[in-house]
């Protein structure tokens, strides 16, 4: 059984940057406050918790005044109430992500429709939404735009192909549009390599948080090409899986350490050897 482990695979510039701001921030010992999980990965989570890096849903539950946003970003109605309370505020926001609400802030002020394409729920794009003041709209399949003067930004951690599909389709009803490309070139990297490794291999590997929106679209995508799993962690791995498989692949989603990628390969280069020796592993 041979194994492909992804290069790409594994923690984006923004969520190391994130990470590295946290834990300096909490080396004073004064705990750090998160608004919504850091990370989407629940291990990290868990040892950011450990040097006192508390995820909360709300600022009623912050006890000190030392806040992280993330790397996703936040409403800009939310930055403006922690600057006018004097949070202590350490702003983790993505720099990719940053100037795509600069570029739906210019398009506002140049008087185009927005449309964001993206998840709706992401809090990536609920940000950008509140950066274009209600003057936007999230991309579907049912999205018209009455609008003559239309510009167009993607969540950072799309595939293309998402944003080629909005640009094709609204591009007959409007007559100027312009076209940012947020897409972050790490996404472009970890999703090509993906493709390139499915199409070798027998059984797909996808190791991320559950709750991790770019690692649920890579394993969407590889699910759809070859049998494929989403796991956090080796304990989640069935040898039963491997039965007769030559060929394994393994990518991560941007929330995933790349120390945990290794574990997993780790994990499967035993039990190659464990299935090599003729022991029963199912």
């Amino acid at each position: 059984m041979k194994i492909y482990v992804a290069k790409h695979g594994g923690f984006c510039f923004g969520v190391k940057r994130a990470i590295r701001m946290a834990s300096e921030a909490s080396r004073d010992g004064h705990e750090v406050y998160s608004l919504g999980q850091l990370i989407h990965n629940p291990q990290v989570v868990e040892d950011l918790f450990k040097k006192g890096i508390i995820t909360v849903d709300n600022l009623r539950r912050v006890k000190n005044k030392k806040v992280i946003i993330r790397s996703h970003g936040i409403h800009p109605a939310v930055l403006t109430m922690l600057r006018r309370e004097k949070y202590d505020i350490i702003d983790a926001t993505c720099p990719r992500v940053r100037r795509a609400q600069q570029f739906v802030e210019k398009l506002v002020r140049e008087g185009y429709k927005v449309v964001i394409v993206g998840e709706k729920d992401h809090p990536e794009v609920q940000g950008l939404l509140g950066y274009a003041g209600g003057k936007a709209v999230i991309y579907s399949e049912k999205t018209t735009v009455r609008d003559k003067r239309v510009g167009i930004v993607p969540q950072t951690t799309i595939e293309i192909s998402r944003l080629q599909h909005a640009v094709t389709r609204l591009i007959p009803e409007v007559l100027e549009m312009k076209i940012y490309n947020t897409i972050c070139y790490e996404t472009i990297h970890r999703l090509k390599e993906a493709l390139n490794i499915v199409k070798k291999v027998d059984v797909m590997i996808v190791v991320g948080g559950k709750n991790s929106g770019n690692t649920t679209r890579l394993y969407e995508m590889c699910r759809a090409m070859k049998p494929s799993y989403h796991i956090e962690s080796e304990s989640e791995i069935k040898p039963r899986w491997f039965r007769k498989v030559r060929r394994v692949g393994i990518t991560a989603g941007a929330s995933t350490p790349r120390e945990q990628v290794w574990q997993i390969a780790k994990y499967l280069r035993q039990l190659k050897t464990t299935l090599g020796r003729g022991r029963r592993a199912f």
